[in-house]
């Protein structure tokens, strides 16, 4: 059993409580504050690389972007189908989902850890003895993973508590902090973005780092979808665009990205080998020795048109009327790589932003590229409707069918106000409500409406 002190550590986190995961039966819980913060760790160069290493392994995590983060979206929008026995994924397909879904809590819990865990990388790190261009580095890697992380939180809860200081004995009633404001978190992620660019390396002399660890190109592109998220639509622009002009970054054939790992595609993408493997085997059919706790919908299998090159390395039918996630296809090792940030989605960033501004060509230009590749016809020519609102549609049809399951799908429909018919929900349940646990541990987190 807990003691107490450990009790408040978690407390302090904001609720990132002892959860009892559903989908892996295994109990989360967090190391005691000191245990990252102790001299044992921030004593010199290596222990501090670790820590930040650790940074991405939390977000490789099942209950991260490594699974949970992404699935709870894709399962609560409509292209993704419950199809196992666990019944807080099935509530979250029913559009049903309350306060202790245990899927929902785990997101909750694994964010402000990971947060807590760059904290304390962001406090330490200039007081040891190494060199400055590393401090830069490793700070600037710390600042990139805690604005994804409070950016994550604020898409699916609303108001959620922005954390900018480690965890640290004597643990005391200033740590149960209330929630701020949605756009206060939003400002907070602008803030360690920006203090985060000129602090981060252009690539690594490993281009499989220059992909799964924080670049300078990688904040620019999480900045890029965070002006698009905030309606500020120029600087969406510009910022898409800077990284679409960045050399180390190119398209690839569709397959190829899905396929492959560490692409010229890929921006910021999370890495698994054997020793630690991708967690996604529920997505997995059963005839490739996978639970299929869910699938892909009839509704976004039959979105594809015919000659869509997608399709086929997206989905999979099993079986007639059976549709399998196929982005994922490594049952065995488990070394599927899970795409974060990815070039495709700068020009289709670019290109939201462009008929926001009633660009509509320029748009257009953007929204070619990708079907050139998708259609594997680059004679192909496409034109936008010169009505915002419809060409927004288009947009969005366009993100549907190249991020499917990449965690996109809801986040893109709430945003744009388009999830309450989309999804036939009441307008209180485009937020997702704080989780029961987190609430009972700290007093001072109020929950979302109707919850």
């Amino acid at each position: 059993m807990k003691n107490i002190f450990n009790t408040k550590i978690i407390g302090s986190l904001l609720g990132a409580a002892m959860l009892l995961s559903s989908c892996s039966d295994e109990l989360l819980e967090l190391e005691p504050v000191d245990s990252l913060s102790s001299n044992l760790v921030f004593v010199n160069q290596q222990g501090a690389n670790a820590a930040v290493l650790g940074l991405y392994g939390g977000l490789a995590g099942g209950n991260n972007l490594g699974f949970r983060m992404n699935v709870v979206g894709d399962i609560a929008s409509n292209d993704v189908s419950h199809t196992g026995s666990f019944n807080t994924w099935r509530d979250l397909d029913l559009k049903n989902w309350d306060a202790v879904n245990g899927e929902i809590g785990a997101i909750w819990a694994s964010a402000y850890n990971n947060i807590n865990r760059a904290n304390n990388i962001i406090t330490q790190v200039d007081g040891i003895d190494m060199a400055q261009s590393l401090k830069d580095q490793y700070k600037g890697e710390a600042l990139f993973v805690r604005a994804l992380n409070h950016f994550n939180l604020a898409n699916y809860f609303g108001d959620v508590p922005l954390v900018l200081r480690a965890t640290a004995a004597p643990i005391d009633e200033s740590y149960f902090v209330a929630r701020d404001p949605r756009a206060t978190v939003y400002a907070g992620v602008l803030k360690d973005l920006t203090d985060a660019i000129p602090l981060l390396p252009v690539s690594y002399t490993s281009n499989n780092n220059t992909r799964h660890r924080a670049t300078r190109g990688a904040a620019q592109a999480l900045l890029a979808r965070l002006y698009l998220y905030t309606g500020d639509y120029p600087n969406a622009e510009t910022a898409a665009t800077t990284v679409i002009s960045n050399s180390t970054y190119a398209l690839v054939p569709f397959e190829n990205q899905v396929a492959g790992k560490g692409t010229t595609e890929a921006i910021f993408e999370i890495f698994f080998d054997a020793n630690n493997q991708n967690p996604v085997t529920f997505w997995y059919g059963r005839d490739n020795g996978g639970r299929f706790e869910f699938g892909a919908t009839e509704s976004l299998w039959n979105s594809y048109s015919t000659g869509d090159l997608r399709r086929a390395a997206s989905i999979r039918e099993e079986a007639p009327g059976v549709f399998v996630n196929f982005k994922y296809r490594d049952n065995t090792t488990g070394t599927d790589g899970v795409h974060v940030l990815r070039l495709a989605e700068m020009y289709l960033i670019r290109a939201e932003a462009r008929v926001r501004n009633s660009d509509f060509v320029g748009a257009a230009a953007d929204l070619q590229v990708i079907r050139r590749r998708a259609f594997n016809d680059q004679s192909l020519v496409v034109t936008l409707p010169a009505n915002i609102e419809q060409a927004i549609d288009v947009i969005l049809a366009e993100r549907r069918l190249e991020f499917a399951f990449e965690g996109h799908r809801w986040h893109d429909m709430v945003r744009t106000g388009r999830a309450v018919d989309a999804f036939e929900i009441p307008v209180w349940r485009t937020l997702m409500p704080i989780p029961l646990n987190a609430r009972d541990v700290n007093p001072n987190l109020t929950q979302n409406p109707n919850y």
